[in-house]
């Protein structure tokens, strides 16, 4: 089973939940601001994309929204270009994905970003922890991901997946697919899979609450949340904990 997981989250978590380009600041009665986008206003409720979540709040709740004036004018002629954080698919990926092993080892040793990941898995064929057809399964899927080219990716990946059903990158990555297709339940249930193996994983009840948002279903995405911070607060992880909680609060105040 390959463990890369956090270098294949890091990747996919920025390509799937983008910093938003146009926020707006939405001040509620409770004093609490956030800033998020609002996406849809009815005369009973507003809908607030906020970190890769859609949250409603009835509008007596709702003090006030505004424009972010903080945020920095985009370049001219800029529109269209990737994010600063986001990596883009590299002569390595796709190399791998044609199972040329040696010349995407080669390309990877002199490019950055999607270095990390690419030799992590050229490293597990070598030492055998990973068959070459699931490398190439892998190589192809991830390829496509960071293409943003979610449904693509979903074929190679099932075929991974077929190998080893058990293996949390693989199932990571179809969560994510998955979600950015808005195919929450399913997303779901790739993560769910992750958390049956590994309970620990705050990560993943972070990702699988993100999902009941989506769906609606806020009981259970505070639940999650509430298993993710548990999980923080153990292993002493003040900077994510601090993320989740204010989540949580963001969830706990959401209408339903």
């Amino acid at each position: 089973m390959l463990k890369i997981q956090n270098a294949v989250f890091f990747i996919l978590f920025i390509l799937v939940f983008p910093f938003c380009a146009e926020a707006e600041l939405i001040t509620l009665k409770s004093g609490k601001v956030l800033e998020g986008k609002v996406v849809e206003k009815t005369a009973d409720y507003i809908k607030v994309k906020y970190n890769g979540l859609d949250v409603y709040y009835e509008n007596k709740y709702v003090k006030s929204v505004t424009a972010d004036k903080t945020q920095e004018p985009e370049e001219a002629g800029s529109e269209g270009k990737p994010h600063e954080e986001e990596f883009l698919p590299g002569d390595g990926m796709d190399l791998g994905a044609k199972g040329d092993f040696s010349g995407a080892r080669g390309k990877f040793e002199k490019q950055l970003g999607d270095i990390r990941i690419g030799l992590s898995i050229l490293d597990a064929v070598d030492k055998g922890s990973m068959g070459r057809e699931e490398a190439v399964y892998l190589f192809q899927g991830l390829s496509a991901m960071m293409r943003k080219e979610y449904r693509q990716a979903l074929v190679p990946l099932e075929k991974a997946w077929e190998i080893d059903p058990k293996d949390p990158d693989l199932n990571y990555n179809l969560a994510f697919a998955h979600f950015s297709l808005g195919e929450y339940e399913k997303s779901v249930a790739y993560l769910s899979v992750i958390i049956k193996y590994n309970p620990l994983d705050a990560e993943a009840y972070e990702l699988i609450a993100k999902d009941y948002c989506n769906l609606g279903d806020y009981s259970k995405a505070k639940d999650s949340l509430a298993e993710a911070r548990d999980l923080l607060k153990k292993n002493g992880n003040t900077e994510d904990l601090a993320k989740i909680e204010e989540l949580l609060g963001i969830v706990t105040e959401a209408a339903p």
